[in-house]
């Protein structure tokens, strides 16, 4: 018979490492979104000349297709809600019998705590980028308001001692142009979502809804990234950058962070099968031989 002290220990240590593998997650976005947040604390960007022939930086300023405001308020709860209702469906299919609801809540924290990771990594690998290249976006003259008169504009040459008489603050924002934000965020968030339908959605039911659902989300980040470029905000490299790197970041969190392709396992089971195996064998005890007593 089985010592239910150490069945009882051993469910505690698998559910105890599984919540540690979990949290992990959640754990190192903190640290991974610090150069997000201290970069935009600071708003100091590298300051860049330009040629006064550069025709790519003197176009007006126009308001935004899709703000800031849009872009969070509306991508943020909508990944959420996708992943939890998926940690939700796989719990109740695959591991109500064999779990507690702590390891259902575990689900929860390990998709969501991957995501919120590649996330801040996103973001973070973003504005190092912005603030270190300091591109100057396509509205740039506009807000700067160079004073011309200080600037011999005859030569043609770089202008790196210029003055700006706009506003610092939107001449500081008019300086992060590479890459898109926007782009890069964005499909972080769809991509994610395709990649993680596509590990959990794999009912017969699902095989048109899924890549329809899919065509959708791509086509989402898509379009707010070609919405950068008509609205004057990005040049079509900086947007083609962003998309470039918010996929990459999706792949590489969804594959090497969340594991959400590795088969499930349970080790419960596993060691309950073991363990009725054994208690067989020493309730039907042979006599040297697998075939029992011949008397």
């Amino acid at each position: 018979m089985s010592n239910p002290d150490s069945c009882i220990n051993y469910h505690y240590n698998s559910l105890l490492r599984c919540h540690l593998k979990s949290s992990s997650g959640s754990l190192f976005s903190l640290p991974v979104g610090i150069p997000f947040c201290v970069l935009n604390i600071q708003h100091n960007p590298f300051k860049r000349g330009f040629f006064c022939n550069d025709e790519s930086i003197r176009y007006p300023i126009k308001d935004d297709t899709i703000s800031y405001q849009l872009l969070g308020g509306v991508m943020i709860p909508f990944a959420l809600i996708l992943i939890c209702g998926e940690c939700l469906s796989v719990y109740l299919s695959r591991i109500k019998k064999q779990s507690s609801a702590m390891s259902y809540l575990t689900c929860v924290y390990k998709a969501v705590g991957s995501y919120l990771f590649g996330a801040a990594a996103n973001q973070s690998l973003t504005d190092i980028t912005k603030y270190s290249i300091g591109r100057l976006r396509p509205y740039f003259l506009a807000v700067c308001k160079p004073a011309w008169d200080r600037i011999n504009c005859k030569s043609g040459g770089y202008i790196q001692n210029y003055t700006c008489n706009g506003d610092k603050f939107l001449i500081d924002e008019a300086r992060l142009s590479f890459f898109s934000g926007h782009s890069s965020f964005s499909m972080y968030c769809m991509l994610f979502l395709v990649l993680y339908i596509q590990a959990r959605m794999r009912s017969e039911w699902a095989r048109l809804l899924r890549p329809t659902i899919q065509f959708f989300l791509i086509a989402t980040a898509l379009y707010v990234g070609l919405s950068r470029v008509s609205d004057y905000k990005h040049h079509w490299s900086d947007v083609l950058a962003g998309l470039l790197e918010g996929g990459i970041v999706a792949v590489l969190t969804v594959f090497c962070v969340s594991g959400f392709f590795k088969q499930p396992v349970a080790p419960e089971v596993t060691q309950e099968e073991e363990e009725a195996s054994h208690t067989s064998l020493q309730d039907n005890p042979s006599n040297g031989n697998h075939y029992g007593s011949t008397n």
